[in-house]
């Protein structure tokens, strides 16, 4: 019925919101129900749109079901936690504008989202070699993962990919380091380094 209520209305109504959380935390079974799923795209729209007092009760209703992930079924919490996901940029605009109150529970929610790295490689300049042609193409690791390579452009110094590459994550890969390596490889198959670059990985991110 609290569903439909958010469905129903077209103000955010910040008394259902705390009766929600006070149902979820009383009744901790309810988490895990289909109900629980549901409600968690109007919890978002909630924290968008909704007053400081809406946003504090979706923070505190969402922790709660955070808190649960760990110990409910997990095809249950992945679900919950992919709708939850689409939270990910109203929550990094929060840490900046909110209250400091909000902090915490916003960085937690945060630390804990799935979401997806998307790197798209679209060209080189002034890729030459002190000898033979340039066949470029450049390698993508994240960590110690297997990596991911574009097509070969044979015979430019100025090749374009405009190739994405995609990694899906679970929870956000805290300290690892996104290294993109450009080589070039000979007539013979030597491959050899052209130029390298590693960017800072440690960031919170969403797929779109």
């Amino acid at each position: 019925a609290l569903e439909r209520e958010l469905w129903s209305n077209a103000t955010i109504n910040e008394e259902v919101l705390r009766t929600l959380n006070v149902i979820f935390a009383n009744f901790p079974k309810l988490q895990i129900s289909e109900a629980a799923t549901l409600c968690i795209p109007h919890l978002v729209a909630a924290l968008k749109s909704g007053s400081e007092g809406a946003q504090e009760s979706v923070l505190d209703t969402m922790c709660l079901l955070k808190h649960s992930w760990s110990t409910m079924p997990i095809e249950i919490a992945r679900s919950q936690s992919m709708i939850a996901a689409e939270a990910i940029p109203i929550l990094q605009m929060l840490m900046k504008t909110c209250p400091p109150s909000f902090h915490e529970r916003a960085d937690s929610l945060l630390h804990c989202l799935p979401g997806c790295l998307t790197v798209t490689i679209k060209r080189g300049n002034n890729l030459k070699q002190a000898m033979g042609a340039t066949n470029a193409f450049c390698r993508l690791t994240i960590g110690n993962g297997p990596p991911r390579q574009t097509k070969v452009v044979n015979h430019s110094t100025t090749p374009e990919w405009k190739e994405g590459f995609t990694w899906a994550f679970d929870v956000p890969p805290k300290g690892q380091k996104l290294h993109i390596i450009c080589k070039s490889k000979n007539t013979f198959g030597k491959v050899n380094e052209i130029s390298r670059s590693n960017a800072e990985c440690s960031i919170i991110f969403s797929c779109r």
